[in-house]
């Protein structure tokens, strides 16, 4: 699933400890130093490196302060621990199994748009920009319609 989440991968800035796939010796490992450039390692996030991509998100997205967006993503991802303790929530052709995968899974849905089908990242929905831009003005106000406010006398 790491390997495939390429916007994740795109996110790493090393820091020392963290872990990778090593697809030369098929095996986990931990960095202590920059890799060997002839190695293409596959970043495995830890999940505190996951919240704090989530985060930047909020903050860039939403213009909100650190703080704001850490309550914010607490918020957000409370509901989907709480769902998934609930629910059971599958991701492809299983169930979710570990809090890196819950939240890999959560946030390239809420900042790609893509889900894991068993296989592969796949568009999972299409956001307002996406459909906008696929649809004409008039089938965009049908799928979007403005709320509208009735007045009434009293």
């Amino acid at each position: 699933m790491c390997s495939l989440a390429k916007e994740i991968q795109k996110k790493w800035v090393f820091q020392p400890g963290d872990f990778v796939y090593n697809p030369a010796f098929e095996k986990v490992e931990v960095l202590l130093q920059p890799g060997n450039n002839s190695v293409n390692y596959i970043w495995l996030p830890r999940q505190d490196q996951l919240q704090e991509i989530c985060i930047e998100f909020y903050m860039k997205n939403l213009r909100i302060p650190k703080f704001e967006a850490f309550s914010r993503f607490l918020e957000w991802y409370s509901g989907r621990l709480k769902y998934t303790f609930e629910h059971g929530l599958k991701n492809g052709n299983g169930l979710i199994d570990s809090g890196e995968e819950l939240l890999l899974t959560r946030a390239m849905i809420m900042m790609h748009w893509k889900k894991w089908d068993g296989e592969d990242w796949v568009k999972a929905l299409e956001g307002p920009a996406q459909k906008r831009q696929e649809s004409s003005a008039g089938n965009y106000k049908k799928e979007f319609p403005q709320k509208t406010k009735q007045v009434t006398d009293t």
